[in-house]
Formats: structure tokens, sequence, C-alpha cells
């Protein structure tokens, strides 16, 4: 009897951490898209870029080009959004934007994927 009331207390356990778990890493996704969007400037060169994937449409712009976007996976462990990218009416390109937070976890940059590249993005009036 004694063991049998432990092991339940041992497999309760582990399915409420299991659940708590679950909750904690698909809210963690959600928010992703959301840190990310805002006004942004490349690290090297001129040019502002806006990320917007909050708000229906999804929108990336780059130097006042707008392309709409569409969320195809948050990929919360590596800290990433891959995005389905509308570039040419009828052609889209797979692009990737990457969080990189700093060494004390206060603030992050971007890299953004696409073509081939990679840009890196600073905090400019993110919001």
């Amino acid at each position: 009897m004694q063991r049998s009331l432990t092991v339940q207390c041992v497999t309760l356990t582990a399915a409420l951490f299991f659940t708590f778990s679950f909750f904690i890493g698909c809210s963690s996704g959600e928010k992703l898209p959301n840190q990310i969007s805002g006004k942004w400037q490349r690290a090297e060169g001129e040019g502002n870029v806006e990320i917007n994937l909050v708000a229906e449409p999804k929108i990336l712009k780059f130097d006042g080009q707008s392309y709409t976007a569409t969320i195809e996976k948050v990929d919360t462990g590596a800290n990433s959004v891959h995005l389905k990218v509308e570039t040419k009416p009828g052609q889209s390109e797979d692009w990737t934007i990457h969080q990189i937070w700093d060494d004390n976890g206060t603030s992050f940059s971007l890299v953004v994927y696409h073509n081939g590249t990679q840009e890196k993005l600073v905090n400019g009036k993110h919001s």
C-alpha cells in the first residue's frame, strides 16, 4: 500500500512538472515574434529595418521596401523565427531571424539570414 502511494505521488509530480514545462515552452514561442518586432539599424552601413511580426499583415521593411511575411516556425531553443517572405509577386524566399542576447541577458541584436546572406541588426528605436 505504501509503495503504491509513493508511485502515485511520483507520477503525479512528474505529470505536473511536464505540463508546467510545456506551457512555459509554448508561451515563450509566442513572445519571440513580439520581442523582435520594432525598428532596427544595420550594424554595418546605413539603413533602417522595421519588423512587424505581431499585427496582420506581417511586414519586414528594409530601407523603405516592404515585404509581406508568414511565420513558418518559431524555434525557441535556437531563438529563431523562420519566415516565408514574398520578395516579388508570386515569388517567396525562406528567411530566418535569429535573436542573439548579450552576455548579461539585458539586450539583444538580430541576425537576418536571407538569399544566401546575413545581416546583423542592432537596436535602433526598438519598440
